[in-house]
């Protein structure tokens, strides 16, 4: 699995969609597209941004750079702590910039008040979204 594979690979365990991480890396999707293909090189500046915004640890980011597989002792603890280190990255990051404005408080009670489950919740947002 070239590096490519295991940054996709990271990025879906992180539950995040290839428009998002363009986002967050600040380059084109279709950019990060050809990156996870493995059909475009990456830059050493870019590799640095990847394994911050990510929250990769070290270890596992040089497993990646060196094409083996992680091994972990527990895949399904990592994989959540992963997420909960992005999580935390991403509210910082952006929730601390609009937590304050009205509509998103109104929107994100409507969330939390309109939907049992967090698959419901996932429909509603995104039915919500393309609406607006």
């Amino acid at each position: 699995m070239a590096f490519g594979e295991h940054l996709r690979a990271y990025r879906e365990k992180l539950d995040i969609t290839q428009m998002e991480a363009a986002k967050i890396l600040g380059i084109d999707h279709s950019a990060l597209s050809k990156y996870e293909k493995g059909d475009l090189g990456i830059s050493l500046e870019l590799l640095a941004k990847i394994k911050e915004k990510y929250k990769i640890p070290d270890d596992q980011f040089l497993y990646m750079l060196q094409d083996k597989r992680y091994k972990s002792e527990d895949p399904i603890l990592e994989a959540r702590e992963s997420k909960a280190r992005y999580i935390e990255t991403f509210q910082d990051e952006y929730v601390n910039e609009v937590i304050h404005l009205k509509e998103y408080r109104d929107f994100t009670m409507d969330i939390v008040n309109s939907a049992e489950s967090d698959k419901e919740r996932r429909r509603y947002i995104l039915n919500r979204l393309k609406k607006d």
